[in-house]
Formats: structure tokens, C-alpha cells, sequence
């Protein structure tokens, strides 16, 4: 991708048009709020004391006459204006905030809270630092609650927990991991354990204790595998607080999580793990578009967040018991199969196009920097916008606002963490800046905001957002206690000791003398600062510096080993790079470009503007005919279990698939070498955007002497409708040509067989047995070389 020079961040950005995306190619529009009918002009990305010329910085020390402390200020962000008040006593303050921000679904204008005793205190010479912080302690615990409920859930949940924010009334499993690790183990770790216990899960039957994957993509796991992400929070109480329960419970679903994903998500060939990006689970927000409807390539894919996290559970089983699981070598397959020279992918779309994406994200990023630390330069080389970083790069052109152009203050926080492990002080007063404006204008910790404008809510037609935000977002609350305590003032637990070394930002929120209590102790800052460090900057008001290229339209064609390979552009002046196997085989290439190859090969194609677009479907040439493709019918199949059927529109093998049900066929290879079998499906259990039976069953190839050759998992996910037929993931074996094998289908493992969906409603899987059930019409051998 091209990268803009990495800038100095100044305290006080370079003010935006307010026009929003006015030259996106949407047609997008103004930066009008569309929720309250007044427009949302943002602010300067500071939000300084003065930054308009009004107002004080309600600092919070009084002066040598012995007259007690100012407590009230205002800030000036662009239009928009926030007051502070507050009294103190007996150290403890009352806080009334009011913003002439427009409000988020009606939300009031002014907000009143109150620091209790005990909770974590902040005087950081700026009143309205201190307020923001003492919200976010309000925030948690309006969160705090007896008991969660769920519409996919049959009845309510008795849980002392922290539930995920005002729209969000449940607990999921990567919402409270990352808000535990945060900010919420230290500031009520008993809670944010009772969260964290409640998302394991023995199976129906009893035993295997596992992480939960949420609802999701095709119908969770395994084309979503970030349940791993559960580890970060257990570990963060651990290091605060001795909780037993939790680390003997925490052992056992960590080995067996370990275990199971070892099984079923893990590729040894490249030493990766299979599943969608954590976090950025709306699959055409961040994906290509191809994968909308069809996700079986999105379970194919691997992303660098959730390998991260597969990496953090592995060296936390190794610290809490002295086995070795492969950590070192994951961490080494990571750096290796994701850094690019300048950044970190964010994924590698699918098997047959196994190159990195010109796509990245702030999140994965960050990880990447706290948890590898061999590329600290990454976190220079993330653009930011003048109110804060977007957790994509770049953009997606025609898709609405919600991760997709969006800031979401949670992986902001994180960006500062790493910011200061990466000694990058422009990166983290960046944060700071974006972290304070959206919290102050807002008088909550939002969910999200729109990148170029920084609003709450962006009239941009078919593609306004963000889609959902929720105030006192569970994850942006304690991203903000986070950013404070761990980004600042360098908090740490380990055994249950709190250390700290705080830095002072070259910001306007922070000065030195200023102190955090936490836990009965206080820290203070002196005048250690990070270096200056070095930003990348990109200008909203241009759309091609904020927006990816489309995606072209390719077409593969051929004869012999003659392969020709056809791509256009609705887009005058994009420029054109051809893949072949993941590989760059022409850039600046021209339509038609040919290639000469005597094997299956499979292209992509990515247009490149300023930045480039997402990469073409892979379209593979399979020789004269298809004659590299032989298939089996499923009426040539031997079952156990199920029903012949010819509903749906295809012969199948009905009501097929319980933990005894196999299918079984024969075939003979034409090719010796490399082969992929596949499965033509259909899988009407529910949506292609949630539930928990995506079909996951277990392939054996064995030879006529009954030698197993070749085995491993194959998925099926929800395609939303039984008359819907598509692929199935692939199975790679090594075959030789005349060689007669028996290919059988056995079951697998999804999250339809853990307890905690013993209640689900939201489609099938529920009740006392689990739900695996796919229709399969086809065998397919796939020949590559």
C-alpha cells in the first residue's frame, strides 16, 4: 500500500473540513449528526483547555494562598463546548459535565456523577482529565449488574458480571477478555472473573471445560476462533488478584481449548491458525465483498489478531504450567507470515489465495507491538485522522459506517499501550487526544465514531453510522481507565503486587505532579517522558486517501498450459497486480496478461488507486475441461444415518449428521501429488451472520490395505437456506494416480455441544444434544500439482 510520510502529531491537529466524506465516492455527504438534525463538525483532535480562545483548564491545584482549587472549566472543541463542575470533600469529588455536542439516541446534554470511596482516583492537573476518568469508574459501574438477558437466549441469567454496555445486555466472550485486560481486573476483579467464568462451558454431556465462542460468522466457531481472546482478561485478574477458582478453571479450559482449536483450526503447513479476525466480526465491513454471502473462505482465512491471541494462550499455559505448547514458533509464524516491511497485515484472505492483504488494523497492530515487540516502527506507520486512528486501513468504498470508518475507543486505548511500550510519545498523545474528545463530547464512553467527522452519528445515506453505538460501552470504559493507568502511568500486576512507572505526555491532558490512586497506593509523575516519535497522517477531506481501490472482476480462461487472465475496473486510472498462488507474478500488469503453467494454478487480482482495493475472488485454471477436478455423486455414496432426499434440488443424504452418522466413497486419482478434497453442501441451520451449528466433521483417506494416508477437519457453515449449494473448506492430501482410496466423513466438534447453549433460541443448537447436521451432494478431488 502506499503509506503517507510519517508527520509529528502537533497538540493541536490541523482542523478538518466539517464536510465530512464530501468527496467519497458514495456520494457522501456533510458531517451532520443525522440523530439530533444539527451537524456534527468534530473538534480539532485536541480539545485543549483554550484551543478556540474560551474557557480555562479548571486545573485542579490551588494556589500558595491557601484558597482551595478552581474545580469548573470549559473546553472548546471546534463548535462544540464542554463545562466542568465539581465539589470536593473529604478528597472525593461530585462532577457535573454538560457538552453542546448533539447526543446519541436522545441521550441528556449534562451528566452528573460522584467518586465514591475506594475507587481509583485521578488528579492529573486537568480537571477535565480527572472527570473523564471518574465517568468511566461511573460507567463500570452502571454496568455492574445481577443479571444478563439476551434475545437468543431463552430466559435471563443470573450472574453478579458486568454486562457490555447500554444496548448491550449479555456478556461476550471478547468484549469482557479485552475490557478485563483494560481496566477491569483491577478495578473490581471479582466481577470481571464471575464475567469470565460464566463464558466457560463443559460439554452437554459433561466435561471438556472450553472457552465459549460467541454467535457468529457462519455459525461460529471454527470460522471464528478469537475465543482465545478469553485469556487475556483471566490472566489480568490473575495478575491482581488471587482467585483460585478462576486458575484452576482457566488451566483446564486453556488446555483443552488449546487442544480442540490444535485439532481443528490449526494449519501445520505454514504453522498458523484458521479463523476470522477478533473484533472485526461484520464480515463485508472489513472482508472483501465476494465473502458476504459466503463465509466458508472467511473460516479458510487467518488473521493476525486471533493468531495473537491463539499466541497469548499459549505462552499463558506455558507460564501458569511449565508444559510446552508451541509458543515460540507460533511467534516466529506470525512475524514471518504478516509483517510486510512497513506493517502488519491484517489477514491472509483464503487458502487459495494465501497472500497477505493490503489490509490492516489498528488492533491487531497493536497486539502485534505489546506481544512480538520486533516491529515497535508499526505503530508510527498507522495512519491517524484528526480525531484519532481508525481500527481499519484503508477504508472500504459503499459500506456503511461502524467498523468500516470507524474509531472505536477500546482499540484506541490499546494503540496507547503499545504506543508506550514502542517509545512512540506522538502515537500516544494522539490517543490521548481522540480518547478525551469523544468521552468529553459525549458525556459517556461510546462504542464508536465516525472517522473523518469524529461523530457520534453521520447522515451519509445507505451508508450512514455508525450503524450501533452504545454509550458506557463495557470495552471503551475500561479503555479509558486503561489508557490512563497502563498507557500513562505504567501500571502493572504481577502475584498480585501493583508496580508503576509513569511517563508525563507532551499533551494537554496531563501535568507533571500528577497522580493516580489505585488500590491504596499513589503514583505520581515526574518528568520522565516517551521520545517524540513520529506519526502517519492522512487528510479525511480527499477520499482517495481515506478509501481502498473496488475490487476488480476477473475471468480465467485457457488452453493446455496456456492460461489467460481477464480484469477490469469501473475506476479510471487504477493500476492492476496479478497473484498466482499468492505471489506477485506482474504488477502495473495490463489486461489480458497470460501465463504459461503446467500445474493448477489460481490468481487474484487487487487495483491500486491511492491505496489498494481488496483482492479478487481466486479464480484457478483446472486445465482443458476442469480435467484436474474429479467427483463422486452422493448417490455413490455409503451412509450411516440419514435419508436419501432429493429435496432442496440436489440428491443428499437428509437429516444426516449426528455424532454416529459417517459417509463414505471410493475414488481413483488421474494426478499423483498435491490434492485438495472438497464438499458440495448445503446448510440451512441458520443465517450466514450467527449462530453456533456451523457443520464441522473430520475427513479420513485411507488406502485399499485400510492405511490411513491423509485426514482432517472440513467446515460447512450456515449459507441461510437448505437450497443454497456452495463449497465446503478444503482438505489438502497427497495421492497417488491409480491408486483406489476410501474417503470417509465422520463427525467433528462445534459449539453446539457445550452446555452454555443448553437455553439458545436464536436458531438450532440448543436443548440437551448438540446439532452438527449438513446435506453433502457431492465429493469433489481438486488436483493441484
Amino acid at each position: 500500500m502506499r503509506r503517507l510520510a510519517p508527520l509529528l502529531f502537533l497538540a493541536a491537529c490541523s482542523g478538518a473540513d466539517d464536510s465530512g466524506v464530501g468527496k467519497e465516492p458514495s456520494g457522501g455527504t456533510s458531517g451532520d449528526d443525522g440523530g439530533s438534525g444539527s451537524g456534527d463538525d468534530g473538534g480539532s483532535g485536541s480539545g485543549s483547555g483554550d484551543d478556540s480562545g474560551s474557557g480555562d483548564d479548571g486545573g485542579d491545584t490551588g494556589d500558595d494562598t491557601g484558597e482551595p482549587p478552581d474545580l469548573s472549566g470549559t473546553w472548546t472543541f471546534q463548535s462544540d463546548t464542554v463545562t466542568v463542575e465539581a465539589d470536593e470533600t473529604d478528597g472525593l469529588r461530585s462532577y457535573t459535565l454538560s457538552s453542546t455536542h448533539p447526543m446519541r439516541d436522545g441521550a441528556p446534554s449534562t451528566r452528573t456523577f460522584t467518586e465514591l470511596d475506594g475507587d481509583p482516583l485521578l488528579r492529573s492537573g486537568v480537571l477535565l482529565t480527572d472527570a473523564l476518568f471518574a465517568m468511566a469508574v461511573d460507567d463500570a459501574r452502571l454496568n455492574a449488574v445481577s443479571q444478563i438477558e439476551d434475545y437468543a437466549f431463552a430466559e435471563p441469567e443470573d450472574c453478579e458480571c458486568y454486562k457490555t454496555g447500554a444496548l448491550w445486555n449479555w456478556v461476550w466472550t471478547r468484549d469482557i477478555a479485552y475490557a478485563t485486560e483494560l481496566g477491569l481486573a483491577w478495578l473490581d476483579p471479582e466481577r470481571a472473573a464471575n464475567s469470565l467464568l460464566f463464558k466457560l462451558s463443559e460439554e452437554k454431556g459433561g466435561g471438556n471445560l472450553q472457552i465459549v465462542q460467541d454467535t457468529g460468522t457462519g455459525g461460529s466457531w471454527p470460522i471464528s476462533t478469537d475465543r482465545v481472546a478469553w485469556v487475556r482478561g483471566a490472566m489480568a485478574v490473575l495478575r491482581y488478584h488471587d482467585h483460585p477458582e478462576l486458575r484452576e478453571k482457566a488451566i483446564e479450559a486453556m488446555r483443552n481449548t488449546a487442544a480442540m482449536d490444535r485439532v481443528y483450526a490449526y494449519d501445520p503447513r505454514d504453522g498458523l491458525y484458521r479463523g476470522e479476525t477478533s473484533f472485526l466480526d461484520w464480515r463485508e465491513q472489513t472482508y472483501p465483498a465476494w465473502t458476504e454471502g459466503n463465509v466458508v473462505h472467511i473460516g479458510m482465512s487467518k488473521s493476525l489478531s486471533t493468531n495473537l491471541d491463539h499466541l497469548y494462550l499459549l505462552r499463558s499455559l506455558e507460564e501458569l504450567t511449565g508444559e510446552t505448547h508451541g509458543a515460540a514458533e507460533l511467534a516466529e509464524a506470525i512475524d514471518a507470515g504478516f509483517w510486510d516491511g512497513v506493517a502488519y497485515s491484517s489477514y491472509k484472505t483464503t487458502e487459495l489465495d494465501p497472500a497477505p492483504a493490503e489490509r490492516h488494523d489498528l488492533l491487531a497492530t497493536s497486539f502485534a507491538v505489546m506481544d512480538l515487540g520486533t516491529h515497535p516502527e508499526a505503530m508510527a506507520n498507522y495512519p491517524h485522522g484528526p480525531f484519532g486512528p481508525p481500527v481499519i486501513w484503508p477504508q472500504q468504498q459503499l459500506v456503511a459506517v461502524y467498523h468500516n470508518r470507524g474509531i472505536w475507543p477500546f482499540v484506541t486505548a490499546y494503540s496507547v499501550i503499545a504506543a508506550r511500550q514502542a517509545d512512540n510519545g506522538a502515537v500516544l498523545d494522539a490517543g490521548i487526544d481522540s480518547l478525551v474528545r469523544g468521552a468529553a463530547l459525549n458525556l459517556s464512553h461510546m462504542e464508536n465514531f465516525e472517522v473523518a467527522t469524529g461523530a457520534n452519528w453521520l447522515d451519509d445515506g445507505d451508508y450512514s453510522g455508525p450503524v450501533v453505538n452504545s454509550q458506557r460501552q463495557l470495552w471503551s470504559v475500561a479503555g479509558f481507565l486503561g489508557a490512563v493507568a497502563h498507557g500513562v502511568f505504567g501500571v502493572q500486576g504481577e502475584d498480585g503486587e501493583v508496580s508503576a512507572a509513569p511517563i508525563l505526555p507532551s499533551g494537554e491532558w496531563f501535568t507533571e505532579g500528577a497522580t493516580l490512586t489505585l488500590r491504596g497506593e499513589t503514583y505520581t509523575i515526574e518528568a520522565d517522558t516517551l521520545s517524540e516519535g513520529g506519526i502517519t497522517t492522512f487528510d479525511p477531506s480527499d477520499w482517495q486517501e481515506l478509501f481502498g481501490a473496488r475490487t476488480p472482476e476477473v475471468s480465467v480462461s485457457g488452453s493446455g498450459d496456456a492460461v489467460t487472465v481477464s480484469f477490469s475496473s469501473t475506476e479510471t486510472g487504477a493500476t492492476f497486480a496479478v497473484y498466482r498462488d499468492g505471489e506477485l507474478v506482474a504488477d502495473n500488469a495490463t489486461s489480458p496478461f497470460t501465463d504459461t503453467v503446467d500445474y493448477t494454478a489460481c490468481y487474484s487480482v487487487v487495483a491500486r488507486l491511492v491505496h489498494s482495493s481488496q483482492p479478487s475472488a481466486p479464480q484457478c485454471w483446472w486445465g482443458d475441461g476442469y480435467q484436474r477436478i474429479q467427483t463422486v455423486d452422493a448417490s455413490a455414496f455409503s451412509a450411516n444415518g440419514g435419508t436419501w432426499s432429493t429435496d432442496h434440488g440436489r440428491g443428499h443424504y437428509g437429516s444426516w449428521g449426528a455424532v454416529d452418522h459417517t459417509l463414505s466413497a471410493t475414488i481413483t486419482p488421474d494426478h499423483s501429488g498435491a490434492h485438495y478434497l472438497q464438499f458440495t453442501f448445503g446448510n440451512g441451520a441458520g443465517s450466514v451472520d450467527t449462530g453456533i451449528t456451523a457443520a464441522v466433521k473430520w475427513v479420513e483417506v485411507r488406502d485399499g490395505a485400510g492405511t490411513l494416508v491423509d485426514e482432517g477437519p472440513v467446515f460447512m457453515p450456515h449459507m441461510g437456506d437448505w437450497s443454497i449449494w456452495t463449497d465446503s473448506s478444503l482438505v489438502p492430501v497427497t495421492l497417488t494416480a491409480g491408486t483406489t482410496y476410501t474417503v470417509t466423513v465422520r463427525d467433528g466438534w462445534n459449539m453446539s455441544h457445550l452446555a452454555h447453549y443448553e437455553s439458545y433460541v436464536g436458531g438450532r443448537g440448543g436443548g440437551s444434544q448438540p446439532s452438527n447436521d449438513v446435506n453433502i451432494a457431492e465429493m469433489k478431488l481438486l488436483f493441484m500439482r
